[in-house]
C-alpha cells in the first residue's frame, strides 16, 4: 500500500521553512567565474545571505557553462584568448553558429532537469520563491547578457603579455553586454512554459 505522503507530512512537521530559491552556481561558488570575473573568494554573499537570513532553502542550478564548454576553466573558449590572425580564429569565427547550436543544446538538458527539480519543490509544497542569474553571463543572464559575437574578436586581440584583470573586463566584458537574456536562462524559461508552470526571475549584477 502507498504511503500517505500528505499524512505523514501533517504529522511529522519540523522546522523547514518550506521555501527555496534557485541560484546561478556560481553565486555560490565563484570557483567557477570567467578567468577574471571572480569579485569575491567563495560566494557572493549580498546575494546569498539575504535569503539565509530568511530562513529560505538555497538550491545551487549547475553551471552549464562548466558542463558545455570545457570544465572549470572554460577550455573550449579560453583556447581563443590571444588567437587574433591564426587559423584557429578563423575556423571558430566560421563555425560560431554551430557552437551556438551545440551550446543550447547542452544547456537545453541541464534546464529541463533543473525545471523538473522545480516541478518537484512545488509539488512538494515548497515555494519556488525565485530563479537568480547573472547579468554580465552569456548564460545566466535575466535582463543583460553577453554578446559572444561581439566579444570573440576582442578576447581574440589580447595578448597574455600585456593584459590585466581591468582591461579584460572592461573591454572583453562591460563593453560587450546588451540587453537580453542569457542561453540558458532562455532554456528554462521555455522549459517552465512548456509545464505551465510561473516563477519570478531576479538579477545579480556583478
Amino acid at each position: 500500500m502507498a504511503s500517505d505522503v500528505a499524512g505523514w507530512a501533517r504529522r511529522l512537521v519540523d522546522e523547514r521553512s518550506r521555501r527555496v530559491v534557485f541560484v546561478a552556481h556560481c553565486l555560490l561558488n565563484q570557483n567557477v567565474r570567467y578567468l577574471g570575473g571572480a569579485s569575491s573568494r567563495g560566494m557572493v554573499r549580498e546575494v546569498i545571505e539575504p535569503f539565509e537570513r530568511d530562513g529560505v532553502g538555497i538550491y545551487q542550478m549547475p553551471c552549464p557553462e562548466q558542463a558545455a564548454w570545457g570544465g572549470v576553466m572554460k577550455r573550449f573558449i579560453v583556447r581563443f584568448y590571444g588567437s587574433a590572425g591564426t587559423v584557429s580564429y578563423r575556423i571558430a569565427s566560421l563555425l560560431f553558429p554551430l557552437f551556438r547550436l551545440y551550446t543550447a543544446v547542452r544547456f537545453r538538458r541541464l534546464a529541463r532537469r533543473v525545471v523538473r527539480d522545480i516541478a518537484d519543490y512545488i509539488r512538494s509544497g515548497v515555494e519556488v520563491v525565485a530563479i537568480v542569474g547573472v547579468g554580465d553571463s552569456p548564460s545566466c543572464g535575466v535582463e543583460h547578457t553577453l554578446d559572444m559575437r561581439r566579444a570573440l574578436p576582442v578576447v581574440a586581440s589580447f595578448h597574455a603579455s600585456d593584459v590585466d584583470r581591468a582591461t579584460f573586463n572592461e573591454r572583453a566584458v562591460r563593453a560587450c553586454i546588451v540587453e537580453g537574456q542569457g542561453i540558458f536562462i532562455a532554456e528554462l524559461r521555455s522549459s517552465l512554459r512548456r509545464r505551465r508552470l510561473e516563477v519570478r526571475f531576479l538579477e545579480h549584477m556583478p
